[in-house]
């Protein structure tokens, strides 16, 4: 079975429309599933990943993500982010004796941030960005004035 893999661009579309039509979308699969369905109206062959729209809705800053967690016993480490895969840093705090104590780590593209313990997500939930602005407007010199 043949599938093909759509341009960022007709994802993007795909992404905005949908969290437009929804405004808050309770899980990462149902959020694929809808997107699915609006790209099979372009094309029956596309196909999109949950990890992929999730990096995109992300990094394009289409959608708000809530994440949701819970911890384990193993302690966190540095490395990628398991949200965005991007790179995570260290959350570091100052005592009264001027030394660093670790706090954790926190991503530098998304709200993922973890203590003493890793944290591991297990829920998403997207949620309509507080503006988002439709890629077909333009934003003027005077767009919040409204004139008579």
């Amino acid at each position: 079975m043949a599938y093909r893999i759509p341009p960022a661009k007709v994802l993007e579309d795909s992404i905005r429309r949908i969290i437009r039509e929804q405004q808050s979308i309770p899980s990462q699969r149902q959020f694929t599933e809808l997107v699915l369905e609006d790209l099979k109206k372009k094309s029956p062959d596309y196909k999109v990943g949950e990890v992929r729209l999730r990096r995109m809705a992300l990094h394009r800053n289409l959608a708000r993500v809530v994440i949701q967690y819970r911890e384990t016993r193993e302690p966190s480490h540095k490395g990628r982010c398991p949200v965005c895969l991007s790179p995570t840093e260290e959350l570091h705090n100052q005592t009264l004796d001027d030394q660093k104590v670790e706090l954790g780590f926190k991503c530098t593209k998304c709200p993922y941030w973890t203590g003493p313990r890793k944290r591991v997500p297990v829920r998403y939930i997207f949620t309509m960005q507080g503006a988002i602005v439709p890629p077909t407007k333009k934003r003027g010199k005077y767009a919040q004035w409204k004139f008579a």
